[in-house]
This record gives structure tokens, C-alpha cells and sequence, in this order.
């Protein structure tokens, strides 16, 4: 999808706005779905939660343990790009 008036860093900081809208509507709703169990039953959905466990390791104590040589073999990099889009002075 283009729209062939506008610049396309134009759109992408439009679209990332409305995406944020979105994330934050997203975000209330989940936040009054969790704490309001007795509303969860939509005309369409139906709002199941399930609770899971989840483990995680802590990089930064294993190498105050183990040292930052111990660690390092196992330390897997990546090249990443980041795209930015900031408004102009008017």
C-alpha cells in the first residue's frame, strides 16, 4: 500500500502515530479485560485467560558469577538497523 502524495517518511511516521493508538487502545482493553472477569463474554469473543511460567536467564548475573571470558563464547551478535523518523522544525 502507497499513497503517491504523501513521502514515504511521511507515512511511516503516520503510520507508526496510529499504530501507537493502537497499542495503547490495545493495552487499556487488555489491562480492563484481566482485571474485570466477569465481563469477558463479547457479542463475538469470548476473553480467555491462561497463565503460564516462563524462565529467563539473567546475562548480566552470569557474568558477575562466571566472568565476561566464560560468557563470551556464548554471546550470540547481530547487525541491526534502526529507521527513525523525526518531525521537522516548521
Amino acid at each position: 500500500m502507497t499513497t503517491e502524495n504523501i513521502h514515504p517518511a511521511d507515512e511511516l511516521a503516520a503510520l507508526r502515530e496510529e499504530i501507537k493508538q493502537l497499542q495503547d487502545r490495545e493495552s487499556y482493553l487488555r489491562d480492563y479485560l484481566l482485571k474485570n472477569k466477569e465481563d469477558r463474554d463479547g457479542k463475538q469473543y469470548l476473553a480467555v485467560v491462561t497463565d503460564s511460567k516462563r524462565a529467563t536467564i539473567d546475562k548480566e548475573a552470569i557474568i558477575a558469577a562466571m566472568g565476561p571470558a566464560a560468557v563470551e563464547p556464548f554471546i550470540k551478535r547481530s547487525e541491526v538497523h534502526t529507521l527513525k523518523v523525526v518531525r521537522k522544525e516548521a
